[in-house]
């Protein structure tokens, strides 16, 4: 007969209710816990061993302590054979405590497989036991299981394809559509609480590069595979983000799924890279306001100066393209005053609006009309480009024009037009 009996803090031991028995196991488990206690786990294994043989039903605690100094034991020792042999027996000592405390298998097989990663990595023999001890803690624990399960699992799987052991295309995919659910619930769960998600964001990075560092995802596939499933359910983030990833690293983004897809990446998850290289792909499209759309936003989405410079630049270029001087000189001050490094690019660019705005000349008076092109010099000037000074230098009034104009060098002339800029009367260099 046995009893429940408390002994400690918190653990529950039941007891054997024959007086000797129950002395011999409550003396055995004085002295383990003792040496336990005291980190000297070498000496605590002979007890230890005597317990799980004689006691095998004395307390859960017996094993959760019996797996801790098992696992030491791996992780101290230099002797490979050593080392597997604690291995098999953490193992061995996690079946026996769901053997006998049956619910605990579904609080801790999550811990068991990834122990098994650590103990098993380089042992192709052990490949397939590693992959199904996953599958068991999924198949209990589900979304639900310790967040690391996902990356060990992935991990697994990649090696495991590269080995020998007949793992298919079809299976190392449904490992990894099983592992990105699962860290995907991790990412949402984290966010519902208000809790950051780097180390969640970085293990799913991890899982999608582990995929396509095995070369399975090729443009075909995903135009034969992922594509129709895409244009069924184009609002599904998730696969419009495999979409992008898997293109992205096999180079095919030409296509317009492909800049489909990105947008609802964007969509669910605006961020920098991918507003610009939508901006830059609709540019090339001649898609101008797009293009603008997602420069705009890329601005928004990055305190970095260098590329918030690198996307004012492209709004700048984008509205000269689209005749919208104005605003292309707006953007381009903009960028300049974001990123100095611009400085010369940009007042250049502007320089050279100016000079050829010819569309603002009233034909008139030969002074208005030339007064642009002190306007660009002065533009040029702010860009340091001395070339370009040179060449809006030549087409100054000459010194016969302002005095015809009854003007005189240094007086104020408003230049009109999107340029809107009052410059000194100068007079041009005569040759």
């Amino acid at each position: 007969m046995l009893m429940v009996v408390g002994f400690g803090a918190s653990a529950q031991f039941i007891w054997p209710e024959d007086p000797a028995k129950k002395s011999e196991a409550q003396e055995l488990w004085t002295i383990f816990d003792d040496n336990y206690k005291q980190g000297d786990f070498e000496a605590a294994k002979e007890t230890l061993e005597v317990l799980l043989e004689k006691y095998p039903n004395l307390s859960e605690s017996l094993y959760i302590n019996a797996i801790k100094v098992y696992h030491e034991t791996f992780k101290n020792s230099k002797d490979k054979a050593q080392k597997m042999a604690a291995a098999d027996k953490v193992m061995s000592l996690y079946e026996a405590r769901y053997a006998n405390y049956p619910a605990s298998q579904k609080k801790v097989i999550d811990r068991q497989a990834n122990h098994a990663f650590q103990y098993y990595l380089k042992e192709k023999d052990k490949t397939r036991y590693v992959l199904d001890l996953f599958e068991k803690a999924y198949d209990l624990k589900g979304n639900d299981a310790i967040y690391s399960l996902a990356r060990y699992s992935m991990n697994m799987a990649a090696i495991a394809f590269t080995r020998d052991i007949g793992m298919t295309d079809e299976e190392i995919l449904r490992i990894y559509d099983r592992c990105t659910e699962h860290i995907d619930y991790q990412i949402g769960k984290a966010k519902a609480a208000g809790k950051a998600t780097k180390r969640y964001d970085q293990i799913k990075e991890f899982i999608d590069k582990k995929l396509a560092d095995l070369k399975l995802i090729d443009c075909d596939f995903i135009v034969n595979k992922l594509v129709p499933e895409f244009e069924a359910n184009p609002a599904d983030a998730e696969l419009a983000n495999k979409i992008f990833v898997f293109a992205f690293d096999g180079g095919c983004t030409d296509e317009a799924w492909f800049t489909s897809a990105a947008e609802v990446v964007f969509n669910s998850n605006p961020n920098y890279g991918v507003g610009y290289m939508l901006g830059t792909k609709f540019g090339a499209e001649k898609d101008y306001e797009k293009s603008k759309e997602y420069f705009m936003k890329s601005v928004e989405l990055t305190d970095d100066n260098t590329d918030k410079g690198k996307a004012l630049k492209q709004l700048a270029t984008t509205l000269r393209i689209q005749g919208d001087k104005a605003g292309a000189r707006k953007y381009a001050i903009e960028a300049a005053e974001v990123d100095p490094t611009l400085k010369e690019s940009m007042y250049t660019m502007i320089g050279d609006m100016v000079f050829g705005s010819s569309e603002c000349d009233g034909k008139v008076s030969e002074i208005d009309d030339r007064a642009r092109f002190i306007a660009a010099y002065d533009y040029y000037r702010m860009a340091g480009n001395t070339l370009k000074m040179n060449q809006a230098a030549q087409q100054f009034p000459t010194m016969s024009a302002i005095f015809t104009a009854n003007k005189e060098v240094g007086d104020k002339v408003k230049v009109g037009c999107w340029i809107q800029k009052t410059v000194p009367l100068t007079k041009r260099v005569e040759q």
